[in-house]
């Protein structure tokens, strides 16, 4: 048994690209005046100065995985794991104004507002190969594949000066990794994990028919010999 995490190294796919060119949109709109920029809802920011950069966190991932040896070299797998990623950057509100049609007047907000903007649970199955036979030193290459369910703030419509407020959708999705790695056992049973990974998800939900997330880093944990363990 293997528990391990750590962060993403690198963050990417057309979920996360959507969310930058959104930022990148209200950008445009304030620096063209299509849309005012505020403090708090309230003070005015000076078109002269520069908004805050946006960014999109490194994701933080998580990983619980129970491994049955066939062979003195490959190993299934079964795992859960997931994965959240936080981005902060600015947004367009909107607050009542009864003179206005619409009944409302939207803005820029310039404070950099912070959210959960993905965040997975994921159930997969997989293959590992080991490159040495019951060594301390046990180097490995996995592959596996995952099926998920996931919430995200997703922005709906167009990019105009119009508001379009950010709900959380729940989604499902199907996912794929390769990993390589080692563990080094201390004792018969227990010792250190680490791996290199990269991994793809396809994404669906009522807000959308396909997006995708491509993440790859690095995770450290421990590693149980629940065979070794269960001699006592």
């Amino acid at each position: 048994m293997t528990v391990i995490g750590g962060e993403t190294a690198y963050t990417g796919g057309s979920l996360i690209q959507r969310e930058k060119d959104y930022q990148s949109g209200l950008r445009s709109q304030a620096n063209l005046g299509v849309l005012p920029v505020k403090m708090l809802g309230t003070l005015p920011f000076p078109q002269s100065f520069p908004l805050p950069s946006d960014k999109v966190q490194a994701g933080n991932t998580r990983k619980v995985a129970m491994e049955y040896g066939i062979t003195d070299h490959i190993g299934l797998f079964i795992s859960y794991s997931t994965l959240s990623i936080e981005s902060q950057g600015t947004n367009q509100l909107a607050v009542i104004d009864r003179a206005n049609p619409n009944g409302y007047t939207t803005y820029i907000e310039a404070v950099p507002l912070s959210n959960t903007l993905y965040k997975d649970r994921n159930y997969g199955m997989g293959i590992n190969y080991h490159f040495l036979s019951k060594n301390r030193f046990d180097p490995f290459i996995g592959l596996e594949v995952s099926i998920l369910n996931f919430d995200t703030k997703y922005r709906t419509g167009q990019l105009n000066n119009l508001y379009y407020p950010t709900y959380t959708h729940p989604g499902t999705g199907l996912g794929g990794r390769v990993a390589f790695g080692t563990n080094y056992y201390i004792t018969p049973e227990f010792g250190f994990s680490i791996e290199v990974y990269g991994a793809r998800k396809m994404l669906k939900s009522n807000a959308f028919s396909s997006e995708s997330i491509n993440h790859a880093g690095f995770q450290f944990g421990f590693i149980f010999n629940m065979e070794a363990i269960g001699k006592y």
